[in-house]
Order: structure tokens, then sequence, then C-alpha cells
């Protein structure tokens, strides 16, 4: 098992989610060590090469790292693992807690049973919100956008109608929801595009473990600016600095 079959294998499947499902599966069957060896050489090929396969694959594996299905026993090898072969960005990566957001009042009255669109508007149930968030009228979105809840995030980011300049505003948003972002974090069309993806890295509101994995993927200046950058968590920062020093490595066969 080497970094070119597992980019092939994956690169094979087409749908996004079962090509996670897929990886996680042959985690949980393989040998801990052997497959952190196998994600070291594909993360450090993608910022090497320039490979649009391998940083697919990159992709990928952030997001079976996150996976819920992904048994505990199993993440814990490969932390485990990883951090007994010196790869300590790989071992974070398999870190699902993070440290608690405290929510503003004014964020949390907003997370309650109803909510107006415009100051002026009649409150609307959570319910409500929900049925609107999968309308195709641009007016209602671009309101609904601004809606911390995370139940209608996560309609929002299913909506066909739905732009990337506007997931970015969600990600953006301050303040924010942790879940809410994690939702955008996790989702397969919209998780994957790089001003999300910044947009996300950059928000305090982004579970830590989130962050984390998303700093994975980005490009070697994104890692060098978020590695100076001291608004952003010591472990974040960190974190960038050692993908960046692993990317100057030749990637391993």
């Amino acid at each position: 098992m080497g970094p070119d079959h597992i980019i092939e294998r994956l690169k094979a499947i087409r749908d996004a989610k079962m090509r996670v499902l897929a990886l996680c599966e042959a985690l949980n069957e393989g040998d801990p060590t052997a497959w952190v060896e196998v994600l070291a050489a594909i993360m450090t090929r993608a910022h090497v090469m320039n490979d649009n396969d391998a940083s697919e694959a990159l992709e990928c594996i952030t997001h079976a790292a996150a996976e819920p299905t992904l048994p505990y026993r199993t993440r814990q090898q490969l932390y485990t693992a990883a951090i007994d072969r010196g790869h300590t960005a790989i071992a974070r990566l398999f870190l699902t807690t993070s440290p608690p957001v405290v929510l503003p009042s004014q964020l949390k009255k907003q997370l309650g049973p109803e909510r107006a669109l415009r100051p002026a508007d009649r409150p609307l149930t959570l319910g409500e919100r929900k049925a609107l968030a999968r309308t195709h009228r641009r007016d209602k979105l671009l309101l609904l956008i601004k809606d911390p809840h995370p139940q209608v995030v996560a309609i929002l980011l299913d909506n066909p109608h739905i732009t990337e300049s506007d997931i970015v505003r969600v990600a953006s948003a301050r303040p924010a929801v942790p879940e809410s972002l994690s939702k955008v974090a996790a989702h397969p069309r919209w998780s994957v595009r790089h001003a999300v993806k910044r947009a996300l890295v950059l928000n305090p509101a982004t579970p830590l473990a989130d962050a984390i994995r998303i700093a994975t993927t980005l490009s070697q200046l994104d890692l060098l600016e978020l590695s100076r950058d001291h608004s952003l968590p010591e472990m974040l920062r960190k974190h960038a600095a050692e993908v960046l020093t692993d990317s100057q490595r030749r990637p391993r066969a």
C-alpha cells in the first residue's frame, strides 16, 4: 500500500461522501503505522508537486479524519502512530475536541424559538425559517444567510440557489455559532472552496479541530500567513508552521 495506490483508489470514486466513507473503512482495517506514512506522503505531495489528485486525496483525508463513523479506537490508533512516527501534523487531524466558544448574549437570543428576518418583520419560528431556507428567491436567501441557527444553515448549504459568496458570508459571520461553522466545514460541496476555507480558518468561532483540518489543505502562502497571524490560536499557528515545514520536504514514495 503506497500513496499512488491510495490516490488512484480515491480518484476512482466519484461521489465525495462515498470516497470519504471508503477511506474510513480502509483506515479501520489497515495497519495504523503504515497508514500514517501514506497520509504524510500524500500531504507532502499535495503541497510540493502541485498534484491535483493528491490535493483531492488530502481533502478526503481531512474529511475522513472528522467523519463521525470512524471508530474511536481507529482514531486513537492513528493518532498514537502519528505521534510515534513524528508526524504531529497528521496526528492533529484525528483530534475531535475543541476549546469551548462562549456565545454572546445577542447571538443566544437569535437562537431562540423565533426570529425575524428583518427588525420590522413578524418573528418566524424555526420551522418557518427552515422551510424558507429551501426557497429559490434571492431576496429571502440574502436574509436567511444571516440566520445563525445550525438547522437553517444545514438546509441553506444544500440549496442549489445558494452561491459561493453566500457561503463565504456565512463562514465569515461574527459572532457565529461553532456548530453552524462545523456544518460548513463538513459540507462536500462548499468545504473544498478556497474562499470558504480561508473564511472558516480565520473565524474565531470555528472549532479548533475543524480549523486545523482545513488549514492542512491550504496553499503554502496561506500556511505562511496563518503561521504568522497572532490573532489565531497558538495551536493553529503551530500546525500551519509544521505543515509548511513538511511541505518543503521531498514526498515519500
